[in-house]
């Protein structure tokens, strides 16, 4: 049974996306593969597919670098000494992070002090960078496999603005897997 809509987009595009073929399948009452499959009286293990046995063997693979990034600390507000900026804007506060980034990888992992920011409730980013306390601050560096760095990381943000999260904007990874 085709709706009549459906086939006129059928005729239009003359080609069906997952999106499509869901929609045709629920207006024609017909269910979904993977519930047909929950359905089915059969075990799990003896429905779930088996792989082809003419696949090709691999000739390598490559996975995403093992970067890790820890929050250790957090003064909010910050009351130490600003070496950055001269003076405070009005309205203004200073958060201080402590954070630690390890490269359990074999890439190196290269960053700016300002991929870190912070998120406050509203949804605005405030980039570290702008402000700078007395306590040993991370620096921006290309960390090599198996190392970690450790420092202080400062943002000024409203003073009324509440902090949500920190994100570390990390480097996209190259995927490299050898040919020969």
């Amino acid at each position: 049974m085709n709706h009549p809509a459906t086939t006129e987009k059928l005729r239009q595009h003359g080609a069906i996306s997952r999106r499509g073929a869901l929609a045709i399948m629920i207006l024609a009452g017909a269910a979904p593969i993977g519930a047909a499959a929950q359905q089915s009286n059969e075990p799990a293990e003896q429905s779930a597919a088996t792989p082809a046995s003419d696949e090709p063997t691999p000739v390598g693979e490559a996975e995403m670098p093992a970067w890790r990034f820890v929050v250790l600390d957090v003064i909010d507000p910050y009351g130490g000494t600003l070496t950055r900026p001269d003076g405070l804007p009005a309205n203004t506060r200073v958060i201080a992070l402590q954070v630690v980034l390890s490269n359990e990888s074999e890439q190196p992992l290269e960053f700016m002090v300002t991929d870190f920011r912070l998120r406050v409730a509203d949804g605005s980013e405030y980039r570290a960078g702008d402000y700078l306390g007395t306590e040993p601050r991370i620096v921006s560096q290309n960390l090599p496999d198996g190392e970690r760095t450790r420092g202080w990381v400062w943002f000024g943000i409203p003073e009324a603005a509440v902090a949500a999260s920190i994100v570390f904007v990390a480097p996209p990874p190259v995927l490299r897997v050898p040919l020969a």
